[in-house]
């Protein structure tokens, strides 16, 4: 009951706070059979032989998921794996509990752990902050800690402020502090992505977005801009854990058509 009330009193804290949009897809498919589309001729041209094999071996991938499940979550922030907020390690409790037993454990995967067993690709000295190698410290990370798929996610946002007609309060002292001159809306964008650790398959994916708006006095708009930034991103993350269920619901019900 308590973590649903933080979840309830975020979403109405947030003034103006309006529906925006959510999504969740799913993936079974067979390497196998989708490679078996292909002739022996697009697999061998040689013009393209590089790229073919490139494809194969990335295509050369079966899914095997299977509850119940260790699921690793890693929030990204910034690029960088990054310590979930209370709010969000509760939210995510209460979906494993709604869920069952059958389902599994969430088990946040720890940033430290990640750093711990990671080193950069030796093929490229700037790797370190390329898209790919954070997928692969994530899943070095989730197999140290023995985890058997891992829930990435990350949330940003875009912030805005306007200068409203009662922005003359600006010219004066108190004024300023009281009397609102600024609107502030900020949309909350999250993506969700189910990896396996052990070879990569992608099972799933979810979005959610969130706007809200609130008004500010001049003096106060920067906190207030922070504020209502950073309890928004919370807020779109409560909202992507339902697209989260869907998709899980779907693989646990019937894997192979999901």
């Amino acid at each position: 009951m308590k973590s649903r009330a933080i979840q309830i009193g975020l979403l109405i804290i947030l003034s103006l706070a309006s529906i925006g949009c959510q999504s969740h897809s799913v993936q079974m498919t067979s390497g196998k059979k989708y490679l078996s589309n292909y002739t022996n001729h697009d697999l061998t041209e040689t013009n393209a032989s590089d790229l073919n094999e490139e494809v194969k071996a990335i295509a050369t991938i079966e899914p095997s998921i299977n509850f119940p499940s260790r699921i690793g979550l890693v929030k990204l922030y910034n690029g960088r794996i990054t310590n979930l907020s209370v709010q969000e390690v509760e939210a995510w409790e209460e979906l494993r509990s709604t869920m069952g037993s059958e389902f599994g454990d969430f088990i946040p995967v720890s940033p430290m752990i990640a750093e711990m067993v990671y080193t950069p690709g030796k093929t490229d000295s700037k790797s370190k902050g390329n898209p790919s190698e954070i997928f692969r410290k994530v899943r070095l990370g989730a197999a140290r800690q023995h985890l058997d798929h891992v829930l990435i996610y990350e949330v940003f946002s875009d912030t805005k402020t306007t200068k409203l007609a009662s922005s003359v309060a600006n010219w004066t002292i108190i004024g300023g502090y009281f009397v609102p001159s600024r609107e502030i809306e900020t949309t909350g964008f999250a993506n969700a992505l189910l990896l396996d650790v052990r070879n990569g398959y992608p099972y799933g994916t979810a979005s959610a977005t969130l706007n809200a708006t609130e008004f500010s006095a001049s003096q106060t708009y920067r906190d207030k801009t922070r504020n209502l930034t950073d309890k928004n991103q919370i807020s779109t993350v409560i909202k992507l854990i339902p697209q989260v269920q869907q998709m899980m619901i779907k693989l646990m019900q019937d894997p192979k058509q999901a």
